[in-house]
C-alpha cells in the first residue's frame, strides 16, 4: 500500500514537471521569435504598439524646396537664385500707372561701365542687376563683347523716341507703336529689360546674339519680341531686346515656346504683379488674378 502511494506521488510530480517544461518551452519560443523579429530583420506587426502614439505625417519636403532658394553659380563665380522672378507685364493693353515713372526711381541702380556701352541711359532695376551683370560678365569671359546698350528709359525719353518714330512713318501712331512703344507701355520704363549692343537688325548676325540664344535663359532673360509672335506682342521682331523674367521661368517659357503675354495668361497671373520691387521673391509666382 505504501509503495502504491509512492508511485502515485511520482506520477503527479512527473506530470507537473512535464507541464512546467511545456510552459518554459513556450516562453522560450516566444522570446526567441521576438528577438529574431527585432534584431534579425523579421517583420513584426507593431500597429497595436504605436496606435496611441501621435505621428506627424506632414510632408515638408515641398515646402522646404519652395522656401529654400536654388542657387546657380555662374562660370564667373556669381551666385544667382533660380527661383526669383519678375513677371510684370507691360504692353499696349497693360500700361503702367501714371505715377510709376516717379516711384520706380527708388529701385534703379547705375550699371557699371564694364557692362555697358552707352552713357545716355545707364540704369537698371536693382532686382535684376546681379543677373544682367553676371550674364554680361559670363559672355565677356567667353570672348563675346556683350554689353548693355539701352536699359531703363524714363517716360520723357520714351516719348521723345516715340514722337520721332511717328514722324518717320508719316504721322501714323499705330504703326509707330509697333516699332517704338508709347510712353507708359514700354518695358524700358520698368527697368526690367535691356537692348544689347545696338538696336538694329544687324544684331541677329552677331556672336552676341548667338551667345544670348544659347545662354540667356541661364540668367533669367528671354527674347521678348520673337519674329513669329508680333500678332501677340504687338511689337516687331527685336533680336536685341531681352527681358528678365527669372531663371526657372525663362527655361519654362522657352520650353513652352511662349511669350510673356502667353505665359501670364497660361498661368492665370495678375499682369501687375511685381509692380515695383521683389514681390515674387516671397510669394508663389502663380499669383491668381482677383
Amino acid at each position: 500500500m505504501a509503495k502504491k502511494k509512492f508511485d502515485i506521488r511520482i506520477a503527479i510530480i512527473a506530470v507537473l514537471l512535464a507541464v512546467l517544461l511545456a510552459v518554459v518551452s513556450t516562453l522560450a519560443i516566444v522570446v526567441a521569435a521576438d528577438l529574431i523579429n527585432n534584431y534579425g530583420g523579421g517583420k513584426t506587426d507593431v500597429s497595436s504598439q504605436t496606435s496611441s502614439i501621435p505621428v506627424d505625417n506632414t510632408d515638408t519636403s515641398s515646402t522646404e524646396s519652395e522656401d529654400t532658394p536654388s542657387i546657380f553659380v555662374t562660370p564667373t563665380g556669381v551666385e544667382l537664385d533660380t527661383k526669383f522672378s519678375r513677371l510684370l507685364l507691360i504692353n499696349g493693353s497693360n500700361p503702367l500707372p501714371d505715377d510709376y515713372d516717379t516711384n520706380v526711381r527708388d529701385y534703379l541702380v547705375e550699371i557699371d561701365e564694364n557692362y555697358r556701352n552707352n552713357n545716355y541711359v545707364t540704369q537698371i532695376h536693382k532686382d535684376i542687376y546681379p543677373y544682367i551683370t553676371a550674364m554680361v560678365a559670363a559672355a565677356q569671359a567667353d570672348g563675346v563683347d556683350l554689353k548693355v546698350w539701352s536699359p531703363f528709359r524714363s517716360y520723357s525719353i520714351q516719348n521723345d523716341l516715340f514722337q520721332r518714330q511717328v514722324e518717320r512713318v508719316g504721322g501714323d501712331e499705330a504703326k509707330a507703336a509697333t516699332v517704338v512703344a508709347r510712353p507708359g507701355t514700354s518695358e524700358h520704363n520698368t527697368g526690367l529689360c535691356a537692348d544689347f549692343n545696338m538696336a538694329d537688325d544687324a544684331f541677329e548676325q552677331t556672336a552676341m546674339f548667338t551667345w544670348m540664344c544659347e545662354n540667356a535663359e541661364d540668367y533669367g532673360f528671354i527674347l521678348r519680341y520673337p519674329e513669329e509672335k508680333q500678332s501677340i506682342t504687338g511689337v516687331i521682331y527685336e533680336s536685341w531686346h531681352w527681358r528678365f523674367v527669372g531663371i526657372e521661368v525663362a527655361k519654362e517659357m522657352n520650353s513652352l515656346g511662349m511669350t510673356l503675354e502667353e505665359y501670364v495668361e497660361y498661368k492665370n497671373l495678375d499682369p501687375t504683379m511685381d509692380m515695383y520691387t521683389d514681390d515674387s521673391a516671397s510669394k508663389d509666382t502663380e499669383q491668381i488674378k482677383d
